[in-house]
């Protein structure tokens, strides 16, 4: 019986993060960015980094289920947080855009080569994780599917990550192709990626609000 339940906690985690990459955002499109820039070898090293800290925020999200039900604020905070770190991200995208012809600058100040470190960082500032993770497997425990205790929320992370990491690198995979096919997408990758990073700035700054009535 313990055996089954923790293959049904190892799938929901899988399936969870799995389809909660599935459609374009900010870790996503980061990802397809870092394959055309980096290239496949360098995209594995980031897809590994950026489902490192999916085990502390799923962690925390469910295991902290119960204090984050006593305090919405925390929700608020992520949420606000959320806001910032997409307008940021939709300059800089934005930037790279409208200095695409400019001569390239060899020393950048802030250039981080290291696609491991550059993969967890992307996933620690993306402050829509815990949220998630504690929205879904909240509605998964009420309805009885989910247990969020130990070692089934374990189970349940470590194959959240490897959920991450498959669909991180089903977007690496095909990166070339899509841009390949799409020639107006190839051609303002970047201005998508700003304008992408815009839109989720703007769905946040809504959650906010709806989060203070």
């Amino acid at each position: 019986m313990l055996a089954i339940e923790l293959i049904k906690h190892a799938i929901i985690g899988f399936i969870m993060a799995f389809l909660g990459l599935l459609s374009p955002g900010f870790l996503t499109l980061t990802t397809l960015n870092t394959a055309i820039d980096r290239g496949s070898k360098e995209t594995v090293k980031f897809a590994i980094g950026a489902a490192l800290p999916i085990f502390i925020q799923a962690h925390l999200a469910l295991l902290g289920a119960e204090y984050l039900k006593n305090h919405p604020e925390v929700i608020r905070s992520f949420s606000k947080i959320a806001v910032f770190v997409f307008l940021i991200a939709g300059l800089f995208f934005l930037k790279q855009y409208l200095s695409r012809h400019q001569p390239v600058i060899k020393k950048p100040l802030i250039d981080i080569r290291n696609s491991l470190v550059y993969g967890i960082i992307i996933s620690l500032i993306n402050p829509l994780a815990i949220p998630f993770y504690f929205t879904y497997s909240t509605l998964l425990e009420y309805q009885g599917i989910l247990k969020l205790s130990e070692p089934y929320v374990s189970v349940f992370v470590l194959s959240a990550m490897l959920g991450v990491f498959t669909i991180l690198r089903i977007y690496a995979n095909h990166a070339s192709k899509i841009l390949g096919k799409i020639q107006i997408l190839a051609r303002n990758f970047k201005l998508v990626l700003s304008l992408t990073m815009f839109v989720l700035a703007m769905i946040s700054f809504f959650a906010v609000i709806n989060l203070n009535k």
